[in-house]
């Protein structure tokens, strides 16, 4: 069973990013203060300090976009580090996987600009055009449809030639009286 949850707060450190061979990772510490009215006051209660990790194209969109300072809303899993410290005790640290934020527009405003997504460059085995086989299948198939469409033409001047055969054998409206009166 994994535990899902949700933070407001605000980053209370700059990004730290890294990327290696196909990896990217990015993390921050949110701070969460709990406050309440007392009186006509409010109060600020004892601040948790979490750190948010996230990866991927996520981290890459971390890195441009939050700052230290900024108001945040964090989806994600909640996990347990744990390690061994140079003194030999174990030491635990609650981390969040996170899988969705942004910042918190409750507290601000804020422009979302769409990432523009880049194809990778063909890798050096791939042939940059198309093979000679399928120069020679695309030229088939454009004197197939230059011959539909020549076809297509006959079909047409047969039909009219055909229309203009069949009306002449009709008598016209004035010919048609003619015919009658005789």
């Amino acid at each position: 069973m994994e535990s899902q949850i949700t933070l407001a707060g605000y980053v209370g450190n700059d990004v730290e990013f890294s990327s290696g061979d196909g990896w990217q990772a990015a993390r921050f510490r949110l701070g969460c203060t709990p406050s309440w009215r007392k009186g006509i006051a409010w109060v600020n209660g004892e601040t948790t300090w979490m750190t948010i990790r996230v990866s991927g194209n996520t981290a890459l969109n971390v890195r441009d976009s939050v700052r230290k300072g900024d108001p945040m809303l964090v989806n994600g899993r909640l996990r347990t580090r744990a390690w061994k410290a140079a003194d030999g005790t174990r030491r635990e640290q609650l981390v969040v996987e996170a899988y969705s934020l942004g910042h918190d527009l409750s507290r601000g405003v804020s422009t979302y600009i769409r990432p523009e997504r880049v194809d990778p460059p063909p890798e050096e085995d791939e042939p940059l055009g198309p093979s000679e086989e399928e120069e020679a299948i695309a030229d088939a198939d454009d004197m197939v449809a230059g011959a539909d469409d020549m076809m297509a033409g006959t079909d047409d001047a047969a039909q009219e030639a055909a229309e203009v055969i069949t009306s002449a054998d009709q008598p016209t409206p004035s010919g048609y009286m003619a015919e009658q009166a005789a």
